[in-house]
């Protein structure tokens, strides 16, 4: 079924749920990407160090890593939309902080409350992509929309900020995330009834707030099912490559004399052919098996940005191993979701995702750190070659130990 006809198909109040997800997830991944580059840039021009910048841009992901079970149990028991509401309202106020904000200890406040309501907020849009729609031609829309979000939004950022300022800048990212307010405010919610997840002790509003450690065993048992397993690993291997292009990629690429610009344009055409290549699930999960074609697509995109040394003397290669590595993470998004999404009752999507988002941010924390401990050790170049190794190996040991379940589906 394509995209459309499911749209087309569904009845009104569904076909206007799928549109709504879709503007979530074009400006809930928007801010984060935007986030990305300004916040580093904001930094450096207020003068703090090197050191200062990395601990500010590695703060976002901590409590991510911590409470994204948390947030997803929530958008179980209160509804995704209503979660997502109030996460696009700190959205849309923090960023106007930051030009206020310019000594090392207040941005990493804002950096990890803001982390944790970017983050949230991009796991809500893809946990009501998932209540929505469980077919893959669906996700892979919501994927392409995604990606045209992180496709803009960096070219945008980067302009104002050259052109008008922090100020500007930041106002920007606030007036982005209104979007988020709006494509959920506009909806209606889409859900079953609370998850039984949530015990009946904390059936009370405010408690539920509290972090309860049955409601996460709970959730993390879900990582028993062996899809879910599945996707736990691939999301882990998946973000590595994503986490190497924000820290040392650009350190590396700016230390042998690229241009901000072209660095800027790599990730551009990185997003650009991750556009393509989410379009192409669909056809291709007609071809292969899903699980074997999604560990594949994280083999290439190891091996596209492990290569960068080698290829560095030539822009052009430089663009071709971005496009390489953005059509396979394109590509893998949209199954990645639908196996997710197949795996577990609807009602318990929004923990689902929770637990694969605090993987992913764990991946955010581990591969820069590890690269970096690689990089003091035997030089920045071999460091490509050290982390490309470990995450290939992974994933080759992954696609051993899955072999049974990429044989079944």
């Amino acid at each position: 079924m394509s995209a459309h006809a499911a749209s087309e198909s569904s009845p009104p109040s569904e076909a206007g749920v799928i549109r709504a997800t879709l503007w979530a997830g074009f400006f809930t991944n928007g801010v984060w990407d935007m986030l990305s580059i300004v916040v580093p840039l904001y930094a450096a021009a207020v003068g703090l160090s090197a050191a200062d910048i990395g601990f500010i841009v590695a703060a976002r992901s901590v409590l991510p890593t911590a409470l994204s079970i948390h947030g997803g149990i929530l958008m179980d028991y209160w509804g995704t939309r209503r979660v997502m509401l109030w996460l696009a309202v700190a959205c849309v106020l923090l960023p106007l902080l930051y030009p206020v904000s310019g000594w090392f200890l207040p941005l990493i406040l804002l950096q990890l409350v803001l982390g944790l309501a970017s983050s949230l907020a991009m796991a809500g849009a893809q946990t009501w992509s998932m209540q929505a729609s469980s077919d893959t031609a669906t996700l892979a829309r919501f994927s392409f929309v995604s990606r045209i979000g992180t496709f803009l939004g960096p070219l945008m950022i980067g302009a104002i900020w050259d052109f008008l300022g922090a100020w500007a800048a930041f106002g920007s990212i606030a007036l982005w995330a209104a979007g988020i307010v709006v494509a959920a405010a506009r909806s209606s919610d889409h859900r079953d009834a609370p998850l039984p997840i949530v015990s009946s002790e904390n059936q009370r509003p405010l408690a539920v707030l509290i972090p309860n450690w049955g409601a996460h065993r709970q959730a993390l048992a879900l990582s028993v099912i062996p899809a879910v397993a599945f996707v736990l690993a691939v999301s882990f291997l998946r973000n590595a490559p994503g986490a190497v292009q924000s820290s040392l990629y650009i350190v590396y690429l700016g230390d042998i004399g690229i241009s901000g610009t072209l660095i800027g344009a790599l990730v551009s055409i990185s997003e650009l052919f991750g556009i393509l290549g989410s379009t192409m699930a669909t056809p291709m999960e007609r071809l292969l098996r899903p699980r074997a074609l999604v560990v594949a697509c994280i083999a290439v995109s190891i091996a596209a940005i492990s290569v960068t040394p080698l290829i560095a003397f030539s822009f052009a290669l430089l663009a071709v191993g971005a496009g390489v590595r953005g059509a396979a993470q394109g590509l893998s998004q949209p199954l990645m979701y639908s196996l997710l999404g197949r795996a577990v009752p609807r009602a318990a999507h929004g923990a689902s995702v929770g637990l694969r988002n605090a993987v992913t941010r764990l991946a955010s924390i581990i591969t820069p750190a590890v690269m970096g401990i690689a990089a003091e050790a035997w030089g920045i170049e071999t460091s490509f070659y050290v982390i490309g190794a470990v995450l290939l190996l992974g994933t080759c040991a992954l696609g051993v130990v899955a072999r049974p379940l990429t044989r079944s589906a």
